[in-house]
């Protein structure tokens, strides 16, 4: 079975020596993920034989993927990144509670029960994540939001926005298709510079869950740089992003003054979270966070 999951993954693998083992799917995290680094600082720490490792997969080749490790008793679980947290919730879209079933992606999968012969259920860390370092900022007072993106942690950093802020929050969507269902608490705008320029000097706090600032996009921003020198003095702009650790958006708003936050803290809140959820473990929240903070 570890032959054959070799063979599907672009990067190398090694599994033999492990008791068990957890993952982290996506197209490269072998080249940047820090997921493997957190959780396996807190495996160490508890004495166990167990590795969390990057699975470098193809689009063609994620439903065979997720199938054998489901298969394979060894797999404890494990991450979701980018972009298959919409794909992985389809895969297992059954066995989901409604909550999640309700966002329409997944960042985490793990056994149903702690016990290898169950199938794989998942949730979504994202929006509780994302939330963590703003938390504070949502509840003090009314503000306008504007999210940019409706992917898998758009989906849920809006669904947490709606039921953990504010209640009297404008909130925004700009992204570049019309969903076909958004709640009624959400504004859509299509993304694009004219609808962006119209809004923009209202915005309290601009949230980017889209790609564009990472990868083969790292030069660019999901805003426009003549909108940035736009945004009011006041303003939030904060990026999910956490690798380049200052985004071209967060470089362009900082050099006006603008207060930033980037992706650091909701990566390693979700860590903590999705090793809970993954994991067998007597660790509280605190501890984990502690360790993986080390």
């Amino acid at each position: 079975m570890n032959d054959q999951l070799a063979e599907l993954v672009e990067n190398d693998l090694s599994l033999f020596s492990l008791d068990y083992f957890s993952v982290i799917l996506g197209i490269n995290p072998s080249k940047g993920a820090r997921s493997p680094l957190l959780w396996n600082k807190v495996y160490e720490r508890e004495g166990k034989n167990i590795k969390m490792v990057p699975l470098d997969v193809r689009p063609e080749n994620i439903k065979a993927v997720f199938e054998l490790l489901e298969h394979n008793p060894k797999c404890l679980g494990g991450a979701i990144a980018v972009p298959y947290k919409e794909t992985i919730f389809k895969f297992i879209q059954d066995q989901l509670p409604k909550n999640i079933k309700q966002i329409g992606a997944v960042n985490c999968f793990y056994r149903q029960k702690k016990d290898s012969k169950h199938k794989f259920t998942g949730t979504n860390t994202d929006g509780e994540a994302a939330l963590d370092p703003i938390q504070k900022i949502l509840n003090d007072r009314p503000i306008t939001v504007a999210v940019l993106g409706f992917g898998g942690a758009g989906k849920a950093i809006l669904s947490f926005l709606i039921e953990y802020s504010h209640k009297e929050n404008k909130i925004y969507l700009f992204n570049r298709t019309k969903p076909s269902k958004i709640d009624s608490n959400i504004e859509f705008k299509l993304l694009n510079a004219d609808n962006l320029g119209e809004k923009i000097q209202s915005i309290d706090l601009l949230i980017n869950t889209t790609s564009v600032g990472s990868n083969l996009s790292i030069k660019q921003s999901p805003v426009p740089i003549e909108l940035i020198c736009k945004i009011k003095k006041s303003a939030i702009v904060y990026d999910i992003i956490y690798d380049p650790k200052y985004t071209e958006l967060l470089e362009r708003a900082n050099k006006l003054g603008l207060k930033t936050i980037n992706g650091l803290r909701m990566n390693m809140i979700q860590a903590v979270l999705a090793y809970g959820y993954t994991n067998d473990t007597a660790l509280s929240k605190e501890d984990i966070l502690q360790i993986m903070s080390e």
